[in-house]
């Protein structure tokens, strides 16, 4: 579910739209929303649909992972150049998520606590 929440939080963003924007679209909290980006909660596939119809893409486009559009705008970046700069971008959103889990996970104890 990782995967899938990735690519969800990465169509997000190409559309400019913060956390709780997107939230409000599918009548969702912001830590719903972050929970199912990081990969912390499962998705129903109804809900999976109702995320790929907010994102203007299809199911099977969001589960292949294959909608993320290819831009190039000036110079082409050499290979070697675009593999390196994708791998410090895949290690930054990793090194996001783990944060965004661990938060969760904080703001998830803290609130037992006060219900206890």
């Amino acid at each position: 579910m990782k995967n899938i929440g990735k690519t969800i939080r990465l169509l997000r963003i190409q559309k400019g739209w913060e956390q709780i924007k997107f939230a409000k679209k599918l009548n969702l909290s912001n830590p719903a929303v972050s929970k199912i980006e990081t990969g912390v909660t499962t998705i129903t596939l109804s809900r999976l649909n109702q995320i790929a119809s907010v994102l203007n893409v299809t199911t099977v486009q969001l589960l292949a992972q294959h909608v993320l559009p290819q831009h190039n705008k000036g110079k082409a970046k050499e290979p070697d150049e675009c593999a390196e700069i994708s791998k410090k971008i895949r290690q930054r959103e990793e090194e996001i998520m783990q944060i965004q889990t661990k938060i969760i996970q904080l703001y998830e104890e803290l609130y037992k606590k006060d219900t206890v």
